[in-house]
């Protein structure tokens, strides 16, 4: 009992502090230019205090990735259970609840290099297509964000592979995931698939989305995070009843995905992003970023380095500055979704370091 109260303290100041570092950072907007860097520099040290307390209170706690419940809870439990988590009711497991506005994502994905920015879509395009493995990698250490190991083998992916995935998640918004051991799955047409990503159906369309099901059904991972090793084996299975054979792709062809419960254990408490529809289909390395501080709720100071290597940014480092400032610029515009539009952003004195700040942290608050 002392235990449980000590570890709700520890929360109750992890989310005050988290208030108090929000409000700092919105009153860094209106501090005078010589003053700005200063109270960022304030918030960003509140948050990381924060941080540290619901870090330390979640190890306590031992909180499982999904919730489970009995297999006769109600439709208003279940509903409650996914606002935060994936949650289990007797044997279906379903993913966390967001919006039909919204694709949501984990934000081991969004905060690493798994997807990279790269624009090679077409190039490995016609590579899978033809069966090409010599793009396969075995077990990549993937760059990550804080506390994350993860380790990928498969096709290196992209920010359209990226878009891809996520909405073959958003089949199973209101649809448990298949059982390891069974056969279900989704049936659906490349025309249906390519509206649902937001994009006019094509045959270069048609080819984009097929080479990119394909890349995302050779890709295996293990993650470490919290104290816990997440063993991925499968993000997704497809087949196709297309025209693939003869080359004649047409929008009714058909394709059968399968997303088993073992994708569940990335969508814990605090541990995913659901992001307006239309940022993720931004590309590139605003695509990128757009997700990135999606899923952050709150202002910090990262290195520029830092960055370069979490977005897999595939120039060289000395380009990556002026790209990143010309993105950044972009989601300052404000038709950007809330989720990811950019309110400004300062770098340090010696340029090293950024500290970006969102448009909207008080409606959209996620712990980190």
């Amino acid at each position: 009992m002392t235990e449980r109260i000590a570890r709700n303290t520890s929360r109750d100041r992890a989310g005050e502090l988290r208030v108090l570092a929000e409000r700092t950072a919105e009153a860094a907007l209106g501090a005078a230019p010589g003053h700005q860097l200063a109270v960022l520099d304030a918030a960003e040290r509140l948050d990381q205090i924060a941080g540290s307390l619901e870090r330390k209170a979640a190890k306590e706690s031992a909180e499982p990735a999904i919730a489970v419940l009995p297999a006769d809870a109600t439709v208003e439990e279940v509903r409650n259970a996914r606002r935060r988590q994936a949650t289990r009711r007797g044997a279906d497991v379903y993913l966390p609840s967001w919006s039909d506005m919204a694709q949501a994502l984990p934000n081991a994905f969004l905060r690493s290099a798994l997807f990279g920015t790269g624009r090679r879509i077409q190039a490995e395009n016609e590579r899978v297509l033809s069966g090409d493995q010599t793009l396969l990698v075995a077990g990549k250490e993937v760059a990550t964000f804080q506390n994350l190991t993860l380790t990928f083998s498969g096709h290196e992916l992209c920010q359209f592979d990226r878009q891809v995935y996520a909405t073959c998640l958003d089949y199973y918004r209101e649809r448990p995931l298949c059982p390891d051991e069974c056969p279900r799955h989704v049936r659906t047409s490349f025309y249906e698939f390519a509206c649902r990503m937001g994009n006019a159906y094509s045959v270069k369309a048609h080819k984009a989305i097929r080479a990119s099901l394909l890349r995302l059904s050779f890709a295996q991972m293990r993650l470490r995070y919290q104290r816990m090793n997440i063993e991925v084996p499968k993000l997704l299975s497809v087949t196709f009843e297309d025209g693939e054979a003869g080359g004649d792709f047409k929008g009714s062809d058909m394709l059968l995905l399968r997303v088993t419960a073992s994708v569940a254990e990335l969508f814990g408490p605090g541990a995913w992003t659901a992001v307006a529809k239309e940022a993720v289909g931004y590309d590139g390395l605003t695509g990128w970023l757009a997700s990135f501080y999606a899923s952050h709720s709150a202002p910090r100071w990262l290195s520029v380095e830092s960055l370069f290597a979490l977005s897999g940014y595939k120039s060289h480092f000395r380009n990556f500055k002026a790209s990143l400032v010309r993105a950044l610029e972009k989601l300052k515009d404000e038709k950007t979704p809330l989720c990811s539009r950019v309110a400004s952003y300062h770098f340090s004195k010696d340029g090293k370091r950024i500290c970006v700040v969102r448009s909207e942290w008080r409606t959209d608050v996620r712990g980190e």
